[in-house]
């Protein structure tokens, strides 16, 4: 007896490019169905990074899946094959688990430091974001760095490079390179600017001090957890 197929792929069958790139009153229904499977397939992905012990591999494969799925619903980037680098990697994901790395996954040698980590970059951006929303509820510079190092170091995070813990000189030399960075385009700039934009300092003004400090620090929390469910160093 033939296993039905699941809903977002049953959908998908049906559904697929259909879609124009300029929506019209017509494809609104296939579009919010579109959108639906595809943050609930991310929720799923999501619950799996966190849950599975494979260092967030089924989880990235799923949200990959979800996303080149939803990019079979349009005519024209179904034709241009659009779809084909995120299937790519999707695959050699799922290769790793047989024991094959794919080129697409090899690393690439490269004489001198080896470079920083994104997903650590994002947490560093974030980490310093939050001192200056600390400051903001009144806390002096130096116990705003150990109250963020303090968080970290609970969370299993460590110091990028060399050993020890994250300390509040940690989170200092974080502060005075960030916010100045000579590539505001780098992963830890942008997190620092997305977590202070002006709406999201409305809202910590709106809070009552002590109430502000403990929610950025556990926003903090929260997205060093997303990124480092298994709470290692990044390599």
């Amino acid at each position: 007896m033939n296993t039905p197929d699941p809903p977002f792929l049953e959908f998908l069958n049906r559904a697929k490019g259909t879609l124009s790139e300029t929506i019209g009153e017509a494809d609104l229904s296939t579009l919010n169905s579109g959108l639906q499977f595809l943050f609930e397939r991310l929720r799923e992905a999501q619950e799996q990074f966190e849950r599975e012990g494979d260092n967030g591999r089924l989880g990235a494969r799923t949200a990959l899946s979800a996303c080149w799925n939803f990019i079979l619903l349009f005519r024209k980037p179904l034709e241009e094959t659009l779809h084909v680098p995120i299937l790519r990697l999707h695959s050699a994901l799922r290769m790793l688990d047989q024991g094959a790395t794919e080129p697409i996954l090899e690393p690439v040698r490269r004489p001198g430091r080896a470079p920083s980590d994104p997903a650590y970059d994002s947490i560093r951006g974030d980490a310093v974001a939050t001192v200056q929303i600390l400051l903001q509820t009144g806390l002096a510079r130096g116990e705003a760095h150990e109250e963020v190092a303090k968080q970290l170091r609970q969370l299993g995070v460590e110091p990028e490079r060399g050993s020890g813990t994250v300390t509040a000189t940690t989170v200092r030399n974080w502060c005075d390179k960030i916010p100045s960075q000579v590539d505001p385009d780098s992963t830890a700039a942008l997190m620092y600017h997305r977590k202070l934009a002006p709406e999201e300092m409305e809202m910590f003004s709106a809070m009552p001090k002590d109430r502000a400090k403990q929610f950025a620090l556990q926003l903090l929390a929260n997205y060093a957890r997303a990124i480092i469910p298994e709470r290692q160093k990044p390599s």
